[in-house]
C-alpha cells in the first residue's frame, strides 16, 4: 500500500505528539513525555507495516518498482522534522531551558530536508525500478544510516547522559524515540530491498 492515503495519520499524530509533549514538559513530566513520542512513533512504525509487510509477503511487487522506497523515506523525513518540531516547541514554549536545543533541532530539521532530497535525487517519488543504481545508493546510504544510529544510541546510553539533572532530559527522550523510530524504517527499508533483490520463480 502506497504512502499517501496514510499521511494525513501521520500528520496528526506529529501534531498531537508535540502537543502533548508541551504540556508534559511544562510540568516537569518524563512520563507524559515518552507517551507523547511513543505516539507518533507507533502511528510511523503502523504505517510502515502497511507499506512493506505486503511487498515481504510479494517479491514479485517489491521488484517491481522503487515507490516503497520513496515511502519509506517520506516516513524517516516525517522523523526527523517531528524531532525538529519537537525540540523548537518543548524549548522555546514549555518551559525549559538548555543552551543547545535550537541547534539539534536545525540540525534535525536539515536531515529531513536532505533525506527528501536525496531520495528525489535518487529515485524520483518513487518510479525507478529496484534495479536501478540510484536505489542501490539509496539503500548504501541507510546502511550508514544504520551504523551511525546505532553507535549514537550505544553512546547515548554507554554515556550517562540520559541521568541528566539539566534540561536536556527532554532532548534525551526525543533522541531515543526519534533515532530508534528512523532505525526501524531503515532496517525495514533493507529488508523489503533484499525482498526485491532475490530472484523470482520461473512460472
Amino acid at each position: 500500500m502506497r504512502l499517501t492515503p496514510m499521511l494525513p495519520a501521520v500528520l496528526l499524530a506529529l501534531v498531537l505528539s508535540v502537543l502533548v509533549g508541551v504540556l508534559g514538559v511544562a510540568r516537569r513530566s518524563e512520563l507524559t513525555l515518552a507517551l507523547a513520542a511513543a505516539l507518533f512513533a507507533a502511528q510511523v512504525l503502523f504505517v510502515l507495516l502497511r507499506v512493506n509487510v505486503p511487498l515481504w509477503r510479494s517479491k514479485a511487487a517489491a521488484a517491481a518498482s522503487a515507490a516503497w522506497a520513496w515511502d519509506n523515506s517520506v516516513l524517516t523525513a516525517l522523523t526527523y522534522a517531528w524531532g525538529g518540531v519537537a525540540m523548537f516547541a518543548l524549548y522555546s514554549i514549555g518551559g525549559l531551558s538548555w543552551r543547545h536545543w535550537w541547534q539539534y533541532g536545525a540540525g534535525m530539521l536539515l536531515f529531513a530536508f536532505l533525506t527528501m532530497l536525496c531520495a528525489g535525487h535518487f529515485i524520483g517519488t518513487g518510479g525507478a525500478t529496484a534495479n536501478g543504481e540510484g536505489l542501490r545508493k539509496l539503500v548504501r546510504m541507510t546502511q550508514l544510516q544504520v551504523a551511525a544510529i546505532i553507535v549514537a544510541l550505544i553512546y547515548l546510553f554507554a554515556s550517562g547522559k540520559l541521568s541528566t539533572l539539566k534540561d536536556d532530559w527532554a532532548a534525551n527522550e526525543i533522541f531515543i524515540a526519534g533515532g530508534l523510530t528512523i532505525l526501524v524504517i531503515s532496517l525495514a527499508s533493507l529488508a523489503t530491498y533484499q525482498c526485491s533483490r532475490k530472484p523470482q520463480p520461473s512460472a
